[in-house]
């Protein structure tokens, strides 16, 4: 969650560790408390953009389809298309996802 006064976080084009902050009004803060997070788009399950920015076809969450059935309504077997495991792909335990987690503890 951001602060009040930050108006806008805009992720650097050439950069996988660099954020432009546009604050409201024309006195900065003292200080800023960044929080990594990953970043991980809920629509085509790719790392690296949100679901607002996502030029990718949808995913299904549970099967990896890429046909528009929802994830609620899916009756196939959970399978990952990022380790091509049996899991759903949104899972912490993915192998893909621990290496986001080990990238962002090695860059902070």
């Amino acid at each position: 969650m951001c602060p009040i006064s930050v108006q806008k976080v805009t992720k650097m084009r050439n950069s996988s560790n660099m954020v432009l902050l546009t604050f409201f009004g024309s006195t900065l803060p003292d200080r800023v408390n960044v929080r990594p997070i990953i970043l991980r788009c809920y629509s085509c399950y790719s790392y690296g953009h949100g679901k607002s920015s996502c030029k990718e076809a949808s995913r299904c969450g549970n099967s990896s389809a890429l046909d528009l059935h929802s994830e609620e309504h899916c009756n196939a077997a959970a399978y990952c298309f990022h380790c091509r495991d049996a899991h759903q792909v949104r899972s912490r335990q993915c192998p893909r996802y621990r290496l986001e987690e080990d990238i962002l503890q090695d860059g902070f």
